[in-house]
């Protein structure tokens, strides 16, 4: 396994144990409301590179295949958290790869439609991690780039058991390239535990 993946798994099955935890002792919960709940879950998708590829002479290809891993709770039907992180996998053009991952955190406003249906917006922010490699021929500007950006979207859950719920989500991440700024959008779907 790739050391990348390791801290994000880590990272989020230890947030995870812990929700899991403070919920059993009594009195930790959100001091507004008793209600508060947590969920852990991942989705598999597809990200697409967002900026044209023009009349580019070189192979192009802005897609790849994309996963997402997840923690969260909510306040109430209405209000939550959620920290994530997403490997977007790759995309070819100018004669050069750009590979991209984020970590993010996310206030969530959703609304319960019946009793197994929800539908939700988010948005905060992602620290991104970007690489970009290409041959000096091309003149593309290459190397890595470490810095936050931004993150918001919108989803739905299906509750199928009590604690199982499947999920939809679209997402769209502002990231800092070598080149700029540059959107990337996330369709992706999958399963969370609710506990």
């Amino acid at each position: 396994m790739k050391s990348r993946f390791v801290i994000p798994f880590a990272t989020i099955g230890l947030l995870a144990s812990g929700m899991a935890v403070a919920q059993t002792q009594q009195g930790w919960v959100n001091p507004w409301e008793n209600r508060f709940w947590g969920y852990i879950g991942a989705n598999f998708g597809q990200a697409e590179f967002k900026g044209a590829c023009g009349s580019n002479i070189f192979d192009c290809d802005r897609k790849d295949s994309a996963w997402n891993a997840h923690v969260g709770g909510n306040f109430n039907s209405l209000l939550g958290i959620e920290l994530g992180y997403t490997d977007f996998g790759r995309m070819r053009t100018s004669g050069g790869e750009t590979e991209a991952q984020a970590a993010d955190v996310s206030l969530t406003l959703g609304a319960p439609i019946g009793p197994h249906f929800a539908i939700f917006g988010k948005g905060g922010f992602a620290y991104g991690d970007t690489d970009v490699s290409a041959s000096p021929v091309t003149f593309v500007s290459t190397g890595s780039k470490k810095e936050w950006g931004t993150k918001w979207g919108l989803g739905a859950t299906w509750a199928f058991t009590p604690n199982w719920q499947a999920r939809v989500d679209w997402d769209r991440f502002r990231l800092g390239f070598t080149s700029g700024d540059r959107d990337i959008d996330l369709w992706s779907a999958g399963v969370q535990f609710r506990f």
